[in-house]
């Protein structure tokens, strides 16, 4: 049986740490993907808490401008009012009258304003005080799964680094003509494995079933062979 052969076995173990440095290979080039996800997850988040502050700081200042135009009625309306103490002909009271009438009327109007704009305040504060609350906390969050992400893509380096010399030890005690068919099987299947197991006369690497002659290759003829369906390296387990 080609899986009991010795150096079948070393190939084997060749195809394994393949399979491994292919499978860290494609996790360290997606985690450079989801660091980028992480970060604009993040913003996304500061975002929202710069957005709730700055809605409450418009409100403020909207506010102040209604405060200080308030004010600025009050001075006129009480200016007014030091006028008709001094004026002697009525039509001039009476125009005063008329000035003082109108600008208690704004200040009314603004004082409305006002009170609809304190109220908004207060809705804006409660808003901002739990956007800070609760973003914050999932902003730790993140930037802790973001430390995650690059710490285990330092040690996927180091793993990496260290099956790629764990790697070319196992190549190197295998036999040349089974590397060679098995690189060759490496260029025609486009993702491990590339070395299957056959299980009910079905290739495990693609799951279709092969023909008898790769079966009786398989088991007669103890040499390497390909499933007739995906190209991949084949052989029986017991």
């Amino acid at each position: 049986m080609l899986s009991n052969n010795s150096d079948f076995k070393k190939l084997l173990l060749v195809h394994s740490r393949d399979r491994r440095s292919h499978l860290m290979g494609q996790e360290l080039n997606n985690i450079p993907r989801l660091i980028i996800k992480m970060e604009s997850k993040i913003k996304l988040e500061k975002d929202t808490i710069a957005a709730a502050t700055q809605d409450l700081r418009s409100l403020e200042a909207q506010n102040s401008s209604i405060e200080k135009e308030i004010n600025s009625i009050t001075d006129q309306i009480s200016r007014n009012k030091n006028k008709q103490l001094e004026v002697k002909k009525n039509e001039e009271y009476q125009a005063l009258e008329k000035e003082i009438t109108n600008l208690l009327e704004q200040q009314s109007s603004k004082e409305d304003m006002q009170i609809e704009v304190l109220v908004k305040i207060d809705g804006a504060k409660e808003t901002a005080e739990i956007a800070k609350s609760k973003i914050t906390e999932k902003v730790e969050s993140l930037e802790i799964e973001k430390l995650g992400l690059i710490k285990r893509q330092e040690e996927l380096q180091i793993e990496t680094e260290q099956l790629a010399t764990e790697l070319e030890d196992a190549r190197s005690d295998t036999e040349e003509i089974l590397l060679k068919g098995y690189d060759r099987t490496k260029k025609v299947v486009s993702r491990p494995p590339y070395i299957a197991p056959l299980e009910e006369q079905k290739c495990t690497g693609c799951n279709l079933r092969v023909s008898n002659d790769i079966v009786s290759s398989v088991l007669v003829d103890q040499k390497l062979t390909h499933c007739d369906q995906c190209g991949r390296i084949v052989y029986c387990e017991r």
